[in-house]
């Protein structure tokens, strides 16, 4: 990536650090029990959406096999015992059915404003970065998520070093810091999650 010359470098090359957080997000009651929505949006304008039923691999390689086999067909099914994958989706299927039968999904040219106006649509959009303001967890949760509102979007970095682009930081609500040191990625999202089930009485 060096001697190639890629723009930004330093945000590049560690799908490791995607594959600890996605294993940290899924593993939760937040999510098993469906309040919680996972988006991956990389350096060149992609975006990855997490279906409601994905058991992310625990084996890297299987990990790596899987995000191959994405950018190529573009979605991922559930497949049924016989090995042929889930035609269950219709034209009356409502949305909760297709994100039932749909577990990865690549969307292309998509800006992360776009992502946050069209997809997302959070009444808020939290960044947590070592340059933010020093809060603990719990109170960056206690400030922005409420049993009776839980449209809130906390974004994290899945990069090995470096800050969110201006781009991102320019649709941030609020920036915060957990801690005066830099945190892997998946114990800042374990954090946040753990604080998020408390609030939901999880």
């Amino acid at each position: 990536m060096v001697h190639g010359d890629l723009k930004t470098e330093w945000k590049r090359g560690r799908p490791d650090i995607v594959h600890f957080a996605l294993m940290e997000a899924l593993s939760t009651p937040l999510f098993f029990r469906r309040k919680l929505n996972v988006y991956l949006h990389t350096i060149n304008n992609n975006l990855i959406s997490v279906g409601e039923n994905l058991r992310i691999p625990k084996s890297y390689f299987r990990f790596e096999a899987l995000m191959v086999d994405l950018f190529k067909k573009k979605v991922i099914k559930p497949y049924n015992e016989a090995g042929i994958s889930d035609k269950a989706n219709n034209e009356n299927e409502n949305k909760d059915n297709t994100n039932r039968n749909i577990l990865l999904q690549l969307h292309e040219r998509m800006t992360f404003s776009k992502v946050m106006q069209k997809m997302v649509q959070p009444a808020t959009v939290i960044g947590l970065s070592t340059v933010g303001v020093q809060k603990t967890a719990q109170s960056i949760v206690e400030e922005n998520l409420t049993s009776e509102n839980t449209n809130c979007a906390f974004v994290i970095g899945g990069f090995a070093r470096g800050h969110f682009s201006n781009d991102t930081t320019g649709i941030l609500k609020r920036l915060y810091s957990i801690a005066d040191y830099g945190l892997e990625a998946h114990v800042v999202i374990a954090r946040i999650i753990y604080e998020c089930e408390k609030i939901l009485h999880m």
